[in-house]
């Protein structure tokens, strides 16, 4: 009988095989708390985005393996070399309440991003772009010129007419739906958990029965929200969370050692020393090379990141758009020496510094029948003393008076004029030792050598501060005096970035899966809210970036890109540094989350409907 069961398995096992079943729960634990389960407003805080991406959806979406797929739309059309887009919804679409989704929805939501009243945070992404609707399931965009990346703007999230029509702009923020959500995503909202004081401890999620797409196989995903990235952690360690992320997988190791799986997600992204082209000191190109070549990059990687860490040589990753890779010229020592002593600067004491040079002063020879403003600045001088030029008068025209002055200054000061030239008399020439003699009694000049001084900003969190403190130290140690200065998020909005206040500002910027390098490298966002951060103007750069932005062909995409990366890498506006990987890290028990290119960590969710715990067998 033993045997009989044996074959029987065997025989079962042959014939099947083992795929995702439904079933199991995950939570998840956060930092920070959600406050607007809103797309209208959720791109402001993380555990918002996290939240929207799972309970909403878009026109467009990315799937598991980072590719643009349709989601309410069931297909779209470019028309007008690239002016109009045209979408037809799906069929038979419905919210999370079981009411139909149309073109209403979707007109609704983009006027509301649009409106300056409503202060969307995405409202930049809309300005300028009209949209109508065409029939219950057609929307017709239209854009003023031709982008090429406009197709990403239609992954954002669409929310209901009929629940949000009736609130006005200023109770927007305030109506109790930012959490109670009606989405079209795959999941909805199951329960609430909320402390005495109103902060937001718990949300759990379950399947919107109405979502139009696979289903997912968990049964639920619940999110617990910390405070602190400690508590985080503390719990993570107790086993009370099953899936959570860390700034740089710090205590990779530990968690690693307790069975938890690591995810590494990439960004399109890099962070870099931004330099003020309009600060006196930077705006000279071989100075900023020279600082350029003082900074190890692989050596700043190393040692902050390690394996999470990954060096950057272009503001337009070219490893991540299928560029031709560069290769970054390192000078020696001996030519950023050289570079420096071009701009004026030497070693004083082990720090480079330029010696004031007076202009000030008498600066040629002068002798009888000379005329002009050193003349006058002769007499002048001569003036002050009256047994030497009684006279005092100052023309600008050097006479017999003038002369017999020179003689008379000549020889009250011999020892330092006429004696170590051989000379007893006066000559009422103005030459050299005669000059130096009359600047330094009458237009001394300031000695004192002035430092090579740069300011680095950066924001006041790990790890942009530890990579100040790296970059500060290597242009310590080379000679050039370093001060960092770091401020809060909004202070450096606010006083630092809006205002270009700064010299060198260590900063990141985000390209999206479709590159746009327009907002921060063309002559027109120079100013806010541009993000030209560099101040860069280049005529042929902005001609290369408008016509990338109209640009739907991926070869001259590509082409256009890298004619922008060599312009950029030519003008060294900013020194790129590093990147980091988004690292998230899951339960064992959870299968079928794929790594992957992901525009904003939200984005990791793009295949949570494949996510499985539980298996089963089915037929071969």
């Amino acid at each position: 009988m033993g045997s009989g069961f044996f074959l029987a398995r065997t025989g079962y096992l042959s014939l099947t095989k083992q795929v995702p079943g439904e079933g199991g729960k995950i939570i998840e634990g956060m930092l920070g708390s959600p406050r607007f389960l809103n797309p209208v407003y959720g791109e402001a805080n993380d555990a918002d985005r996290d939240l929207v991406e799972l309970l909403y959806a878009g026109l467009l979406t990315y799937d598991s393996k980072g590719l643009l797929v349709a989601s309410l739309a069931e297909s779209f059309q470019i028309k007008e070399d690239g002016k109009v887009f045209e979408i037809k919804l799906r069929e038979n679409l419905r919210w999370s309440d079981g009411t139909l989704v149309s073109a209403d929805d979707v007109v609704f939501t983009i006027k509301t991003l649009r409106d300056p009243k409503y202060k969307s945070p995405l409202r930049a992404n809309w300005v300028g772009v009209e949209v109508e609707k065409v029939s219950e399931n057609m929307v017709r965009f239209s854009l003023q010129e031709p982008y090429a990346p406009f197709v990403e703007r239609l992954t954002v999230k669409i929310i209901p007419k009929h629940i949000w029509e009736e609130i006005t702009p200023e109770n927007f923020p305030l109506s109790p739906y930012n959490l109670k959500p009606v989405g079209a995503g795959p999941w909805r909202v199951a329960k609430i958990v909320q402390a005495n004081s109103g902060a937001i401890g718990e949300i759990e999620l379950i399947r919107n029965p109405f979502y139009w797409g696979k289903k997912p196989f968990l049964n639920s995903l619940s999110f617990r929200f910390f405070a602190a990235e400690e508590e985080l952690m503390r719990e993570a360690e107790r086993g009370t969370v099953n899936n959570f992320s860390l700034l740089l997988g710090k205590e990779t190791p530990s968690f690693l050692n307790k069975g938890f799986i690591k995810h590494t997600f990439s960004l399109p992204r890099y962070f870099a020393l931004f330099f003020n082209l309009q600060s006196s000191t930077l705006k000279n190109k071989d100075l900023r090379i020279a600082l350029s070549s003082i900074i190890d990059t692989e050596k700043l990687v190393q040692d902050l990141f390690g394996e999470n860490g990954k060096h950057v040589v272009s503001p337009l990753l070219p490893e991540t758009f299928g560029l031709t890779m560069v290769e970054v010229q390192k000078l020696d020592i001996q030519n950023t020496e050289a570079l420096l002593a071009k701009q004026g600067y030497k070693k004083v004491d082990g720090r480079f510094a330029k010696i004031p040079q007076s202009t000030e002063g008498i600066s040629r020879d002068l002798q009888i029948s000379s005329t002009g403003e050193d003349v006058k600045k002769l007499q002048q001088c001569l003036a002050k003393d009256p047994q030497v030029y009684p006279q005092g008068t100052v023309s600008g025209s050097f006479g017999s008076l003038t002369k017999a002055a020179v003689i008379k200054f000549q020889e009250k000061y011999a020892s330092e004029i006429l004696a170590p030239q051989g000379l007893k008399f006066g000559t009422g020439k103005v030459g050299g030792a005669t000059q130096e003699k009359l600047n330094e009694l009458c237009f001394p000049q300031n000695k004192t050598p002035l430092p090579l001084k740069l300011a680095i900003t950066t924001l006041n969190q790990y790890p942009l501060k530890d990579v100040a403190e790296f970059v500060k130290n290597e242009w310590e140690a080379f000679g050039v005096t370093t001060v960092v200065q770091t401020f809060s998020l909004a202070e450096l909005e606010r006083d630092i970035i809006k205002p270009r206040n700064y010299e060198a500002l260590l900063f990141g910027e985000i390209l999206g899966k479709i590159p746009d390098p327009f907002p921060f490298w063309h002559s027109s966002q120079v100013k806010d809210p541009g993000l030209n951060l560099s101040g860069l103007e280049n005529k042929k750069l902005d001609s290369t970036l408008l016509k990338l932005r109209r640009e739907s062909s991926q070869e001259k995409r590509e082409r256009l890109l890298e004619e922008a990366q060599d312009i950029l890498l030519e003008e060294y506006p900013a020194l790129t540094l590093y990147d980091t990987p988004y690292l998230y890290f899951t339960s064992p028990q959870l299968k079928g989350i794929e790594s992957n290119l992901i525009s904003d960590p939200s984005e990791r969710f793009a295949g949570v409907q494949e996510w499985y715990i539980k298996t089963k067998r089915v037929l071969k």
